[in-house]
């Protein structure tokens, strides 16, 4: 396994909203883990998901007062995790350091579902 940091392993001068797509688009990067901290991530977490060669292999960490799944915010950043959450997967909550809020299992069916039902109504291709 070999682990890439873009900020430490990119040349300098190379701007990173350039050349990491491609980087990470790569047929021998498999995994690419972005923890959602900072606005600059949360754009490019953007960037990487509208990519169909990296999203699949995104793998989103996220503070469970921010994931979809355990929480009620609504915001722009929420809504993309919860996307993601159905069209890909991987979408983990780390570092609470509280107890989690947990759905019922009717309620996340039902949130899950909607979610799947527009995607594929608005971007058939985007789930495979």
């Amino acid at each position: 396994m070999i682990a890439l940091v873009p900020e430490d392993d990119l040349p300098p001068e190379t701007s990173p909203s350039l050349a990491e797509p491609l980087v990470l688009a790569r047929g021998d990067v498999d995994l690419v883990f972005l923890n959602v901290e900072s606005w600059g991530t949360a754009t490019e977490l953007g960037q990487l998901q509208a990519d169909p060669r990296v999203a699949h292999k995104l793998r989103i960490l996220v503070r469970p007062e921010y994931h979809p799944v355990h929480s009620d915010v609504a915001s722009y950043l929420s809504d993309l995790y919860l996307t993601h959450l159905v069209a890909f997967g991987h979408v983990y909550p780390v570092d609470g350091g509280r107890v989690a809020r947990v759905p019922s299992a009717d309620r996340l069916v039902l949130m899950i579902a909607e979610r799947h039902r527009q995607v594929r109504a608005l971007y058939p291709d985007f789930i495979k």
